[in-house]
């Protein structure tokens, strides 16, 4: 009879345990099922859990690689525009200097000074510009204004008016200074700001805009023909480059396209990698669950049979 009690305990505990497997199994395929994903947590599958955190976390740093990428692009845009302009203010500036001959009277003089002084102040401005809430001419230095008009104290002389520089080091032989380089890519950095050697360009180009300013300025001394020439020159001089600077960052621009195509390139094959082994075939486990409930309905009817025979049929 106690032969009999433990068979038949036995085989309840077995049925049950099947019962409970059987509900297991029938739920992890319907969680499958309804997030598309075979695998989602480790003991699931440790080696796939492994290889998608690795990957889940090159995505991580490409994102912030492609942030970079698009601040960056909005400095150089940005840089670029405000160059272009300098140098059409000043193509003005040497427009004012080709339109006036000796034949120009005091007060066709005095309205050209009066230009070049709204096109002075207004190239000032575009090389005061900022992006972001920071300078885009000053190196890393953004604690002011990194060009001024110093009037070495004479105020009420502009004849002595130089254009000052108040940004970080041009001098690469200088231990400050710094193109503040950033990751815009796998393996890709660059300084978005124009190379700190081009500012002192913008400098000379507002000096000889101010230079050609005070040849009109009568004030000063009567107008000299030769001296705006000379100014006239330095500003030519001063846009060659700013050429050369503008071909620096549209160089910059293409390193940036290369490098958000390839890291995008990237992020896809992990994208799809990760796909491929943790996402549910759909079709397959429709069938699994269709196959799965069959063996709990089948499991939990022999249950009910067997677990309802009592002692009394054995006696």
């Amino acid at each position: 009879m106690s032969d009999l009690r433990v068979a038949t305990n036995s085989i309840q505990e077995s049925l049950v345990q099947q019962i409970n497997n059987n509900q297991r199994a029938l739920v992890d395929l319907q969680r499958q099922l309804s997030s598309g994903r075979s695998v989602s947590l480790p003991e699931d599958n440790p080696t796939v859990v492994g290889r998608t955190i690795r990957r889940e976390s090159d995505k991580s740093v490409l994102s912030q690689y492609y942030t970079n990428n698009v601040l960056a692009e909005g400095v150089i845009r940005t840089s670029e525009l405000h160059l272009e302009e300098i140098r059409s203010i000043g193509n003005l500036a040497l427009g004012i200097f080709e339109t006036t001959g000796d034949s120009t009277s005091s007060a066709e003089i005095l309205g050209n000074k009066r230009q070049l002084d709204e096109i002075l102040n207004q190239a000032l401005d575009l090389a005061n510009g900022k992006q972001d809430g920071e300078y885009l001419f000053a190196g890393v230095d953004y604690s002011g204004d990194p060009y001024t008009i110093d009037d070495n104290g004479t105020p009420n002389d502009p004849s002595d008016d130089t254009i000052s520089y108040n940004g970080s080091p041009t001098d690469r032989s200088d231990p400050n200074f710094d193109e503040a380089e950033t990751y815009i890519g796998s393996n890709t950095k660059i300084a978005a700001r124009l190379n700190p050697e081009n500012n002192v360009d913008i400098q000379a180009m507002l000096q000889a805009i101010l230079d050609l300013r005070n040849v009109f300025d009568e004030t000063i001394a009567p107008y000299d023909a030769s001296a705006a020439r000379t100014a006239a020159t330095e500003i030519e001089r001063a846009d060659d480059q700013l050429v050369i600077a503008t071909s620096d960052l549209i160089t910059k621009q293409m390193r940036l396209d290369i490098a958000r195509d390839s890291d995008r390139n990237f992020f896809n094959q992990l994208d799809e990698a990760i796909a491929a082994e943790v996402q549910a075939d759909i079709t397959e486990i429709a069938v699994r669950i269709k196959q799965q409930e069959t063996s709990y309905q089948a499991a939990l009817a022999s249950a009910s049979r067997i677990l309802n025979i009592s002692l009394l049929n054995y006696i």
